[in-house]
């Protein structure tokens, strides 16, 4: 019989009463914030996982929620791929269509607060602040849902991928299902930080994902983030993580350069190429 200790020590055993001995497949990454990372198993964002973050408003923190995690990747010299809101309503469309990826540059146009949001555009300027070197990222802009499920597939092949943001459409439950499940076994086969943002409706929906986080807004002053820990290796959370974050990583420019020599559409594979 195996000794409790030996047990307590073993990865793929989680443990109900602890966040902390929780089981994880391997590496995890601080996320930058103490009480959140106390009620994460293994004390931060797992690798080689599916991590969902489910919210409706655009700017609400998400991205300073994730900031510290993808500053670390950075500074490792790891690329991050970022999966934009697709352009268009979801439609039938060959994966083989152009998709127009992006890199940031230092100088950018700002664009009116209504068309940033809508776009969904990280601010480079910002994401450099906290770390993130914009150069060293691919901005992915597919124009239908079909190339973004298609395009996250593609960027967790790149072996020197670090981490991936990407702001999935819904396609149905069963099929959103099957997406994710792909997903999630490429994460696993990678490696990279893995985060899937989609609307707070698919919450009640079944997903292969090992954490789900639904993000609020709090309704009194200071209105921190309020973090609703929905899915994890451990016993439920019934009460959400305060945590004091700053959306100034949303959009508040356009990636695009007033130049329009200075970004160019390629293809992903080019792109990822480049990359590495």
């Amino acid at each position: 019989m195996l000794a409790k200790a030996t047990l307590a020590k073993a990865s793929h055993i989680w443990h109900a009463d602890d966040p902390a001995l929780a089981g994880t497949s391997g590496e995890c990454t601080p996320s930058g914030f103490a009480a959140l990372d106390a009620e994460l198993p293994g004390g931060g964002w797992p690798h080689g996982q599916l991590v969902e973050l489910l919210y409706d408003d655009p700017g609400i923190g998400e991205l300073s929620l994730l900031a510290p995690a993808l500053s670390a990747q950075a500074r490792a010299g790891r690329t991050c791929a970022w999966i934009l809101p697709c352009e268009g309503e979801p439609a039938q469309c060959e994966p083989s269509a152009q998709i127009h990826l992006q890199r940031a540059v230092p100088h950018q146009r700002p664009l009116p607060a209504g068309e940033a949001l809508q776009r969904a555009v990280p601010y480079p300027p910002a994401l450099a602040e906290a770390g993130i070197d914009p150069s060293c990222s691919i901005f992915v802009r597919p124009a239908v849902a079909r190339e973004a499920w298609w395009a996250v597939e593609q960027c967790l092949r790149a072996a020197h991928l670090g981490a991936l943001i990407g702001w999935l459409p819904t396609c149905g439950v069963g099929a959103d299902f099957r997406a994710l499940r792909r997903l999630h076994l490429l994460a696993r086969r990678h490696g990279a930080l893995v985060f899937a943002l989609r609307p707070s409706r698919c919450a009640g929906a079944p997903s292969p994902a090992v954490l789900r986080l639904q993000l609020t807004c709090e309704a009194e002053p200071p209105r921190n983030l309020a973090v609703h820990i929905l899915k994890r290796r451990c016993r439920p959370l019934i009460e959400p993580v305060a945590l004091q974050v700053y959306p100034w990583l949303w959009s508040g420019a356009s990636l695009q350069s007033p130049q329009a020599s200075a970004v160019k559409p390629w293809r992903l594979a080019a792109a990822l190429a480049s990359a590495g």
